[in-house]
């Protein structure tokens, strides 16, 4: 990250009493502009490529992973930075797994691929990048629950799926659930996938049930679907949804149901 945009974030999570360590880079943090068609609510992209990261830099932020004090969970998304192989994602993960934290891998492309070896315990693709990732083209719900078994069974314990306003799949060995959110008007996708990452990790650190932290997650993710702008999700608005987040049991939890 830029240092001085880097300075000006970490005073803004300090005002809101979070504490935060980023590894500042020598280049420019990238800018993406988001171009939003009121009468048709379609989004146009157009990201910026990001800085080059030096190798000295890269050193200081596995340093300050590995530096990390008991960590429950580590969680890795975004995309690769200019000079970065895609074996930072396994170097992260092992390194994680040294600590005993538990890992969530929210990338895509080659970093999804690599970063799968190190047998991280969460992914969270969408459908096309799960499609990529096995190498077929994945369309309905039975083509994705084996899609996401295959990938339980080399060693990813739980596999997130988000499919749009189809909602979010979850595929644990023994349980697999959807959660579906209420249709809403989508004003925004930007951030809503990382949203639903950070919805269920606090399910997760909460201690609660799979299928509970899903439907976080779920819930995490419409907040910001339903946001103007670049808004974050705040907790107001995710505990007046939550309630409405639908979350049932399919394939091997369904049957499992059937049969109790």
């Amino acid at each position: 990250m830029g240092a001085l945009l880097g300075r000006e974030l970490e005073g803004r999570l300090l005002n809101d009493g979070i504490n935060s360590d980023f590894t500042h880079v020598s280049g420019e943090t990238r800018t993406n502009i988001i171009l939003h068609e009121s009468s048709t609510g379609k989004q146009l992209s157009f990201n910026a490529q990001g800085p080059e990261v030096q190798p000295n830099e890269l050193i200081q932020l596995v340093e300050t992973i590995e530096a990390l004090r008991t960590p429950e969970i580590v969680a890795i998304g975004g995309n690769l930075p200019q000079g970065v192989s895609p074996e930072i994602y396994r170097k992260i993960i092992t390194t994680a797994r040294n600590l005993k934290a538990r890992t969530v891998l929210d990338v895509d492309g080659i970093g999804l691929k690599g970063g799968l070896q190190a047998q991280p315990n969460i992914i969270k693709p969408n459908i096309h990048e799960l499609s990529d990732l096995v190498g077929r083209e994945l369309e309905d719900l039975d083509e994705i629950l084996e899609a996401a078994r295959d990938i339980n069974k080399r060693g990813v314990e739980i596999v997130l799926v988000s499919m749009g306003a189809r909602g979010i799949l979850l595929v644990n060995e023994g349980q697999e659930y959807l959660a579906v959110p209420p249709q809403h008007q989508v004003r925004n996708t930007i951030g809503a996938g990382d949203s639903s990452v950070a919805g269920f990790i606090f399910g997760l650190i909460s201690g609660t049930s799979l299928h509970v932290a899903l439907a976080y997650a779920a819930a995490a993710g419409t907040v910001i679907i339903q946001s103007q702008g670049t808004a974050l999700c705040q907790k107001k608005d995710f505990e007046e949804i939550l309630p409405q987040m639908k979350v049932e049991a399919v394939g091997i939890s369904k049957k499992g149901s059937k049969g109790s």
